[in-house]
This record gives structure tokens, sequence and C-alpha cells, in this order.
């Protein structure tokens, strides 16, 4: 059957509508987010709206018969959001099929943010809620990340100055570059070993 232009402008209204409504469902929320503090890895708060946005509209798309399911039609209409964020539309297609993977793909099993989004109310505190329970989770944590962050400029200068330092005295380019390899490597394994006792700590500490 071939697909008519209304058939198409109808398709566009509904994730309009569906775009408007998580938008209004996303800003009866935000309020609650406010003075909350949260220090999460970067692209985590943004990740979590978004897959939470994909639950509200998923929801609300279900009152509409259209070929496609209401769940692929949450994640569909999630680019309308990104494109008008400013991310170019090949991008937000990617960032879409990340977030559908993330989410549990095709298979039955539905993920905690999209589940909330998905029985969300406006004003409900229930991305408010969301946000609390990862507060405390370490692996989504910004210390332990920026902790490796920061190593990484520490670890390039402490590599060249130990390159620097061992060509004057001549060691030779092969033995200096290795030298500063090392010391650089070194640095990061500080690092990560710092960070991973840092999780270790705080997941013992999770009630």
């Amino acid at each position: 059957m071939a697909i008519l232009p209304a058939d198409v402008e109808i398709a566009k209204s509904i994730v309009n509508a569906c775009v408007e409504h998580g938008r209004q469902i996303l800003a009866s929320q935000t309020p609650l987010l406010e003075g909350k503090d949260y220090d999460f890895m970067p692209g985590f708060e943004e990740m979590t709206i978004h897959l939470y946005l994909a639950g509200v509209m998923w929801r609300f798309g279900e009152q509409f018969d259209l070929p496609t399911s209401a769940k692929d039609r949450g994640f569909i209409s999630l680019l309308p959001v990104l494109s008008n964020s400013g991310m170019k539309v090949e991008a937000a297609r990617r960032r879409i099929a990340e977030l559908y993977e993330i989410a549990g793909g095709n298979s039955e099993k539905v993920h905690p943010v999209v589940f909330a989004g998905y029985n969300a109310f406006e004003g409900d505190g229930s991305l408010a809620r969301l946000f609390d329970h990862f507060r405390g989770d370490p692996k989504v944590s910004g210390a332990p990340f920026r902790l490796l962050d920061r190593a990484k400029p520490i670890a390039a200068i402490l590599g060249l100055a130990s390159f620097g330092i061992s060509a004057l005295i001549g060691l030779g380019w092969g033995v200096s570059i290795g030298i500063g390899l090392i010391s650089a490597a070194a640095v990061m394994a500080v690092a990560a070993m710092i960070y991973h006792q840092m999780v270790g700590t705080w997941s013992a500490r999770r009630p």
C-alpha cells in the first residue's frame, strides 16, 4: 500500500503531539530538581532525561493507531527533541539508536528510567526520585570520573618532562620515548587504582 501525503502529515502531527506532551511533563519535573546539587559523570543527566522522555512519549503515543509500535514511536519522537537542541540529524539518529539499545532494544525488558517515564504524571517528582536513586551510585558519580580526567594532563606533562630530561642526558630517542611513556602510564595506573578503590569503598557504604 502506498504511503499518502496525508498519512505522513498525520504521523508528523502525532510525533509533534508526543513531543509537546513530553515537554510539558519535563517542565513540570525540572523545578523539583532545583537545589539538589547532583554530581554525576558528564552526559549521565542528559541520557537519563532522554530515556525518561522516551517513556513519557511512549505511553502518550499508545492512544494513536499507527503501524509503528508506541514504544518505537516514543524513541522516534526524540528526533525533534535532539534536533532542536542543536544536534545534527544523523548524529541524533545515532544517539537514538544507542538509547534504544540501552533501553533494551527489541526485547521485552524495560529500562527502569524508561519505565519511570512511562508511569510519570505531571509534577509527580518521578524524575527527581530517579536522580536521588542514582546519587549514591559510584558508577555514575562525577568525583571518580574527574579524578581520571584530571590525571590525563598530569600524565601527559610528566611523560613529556621525562622524555625531555632523558633526551637531554643523552639516553637516545628510543629510550627517552620509552621512559616518557612509562612515566605517563604510571600516573594513569595510580589514578585508575585510586578510582577503583573509591568506587569499591563507596559501594561498600551503600545500604
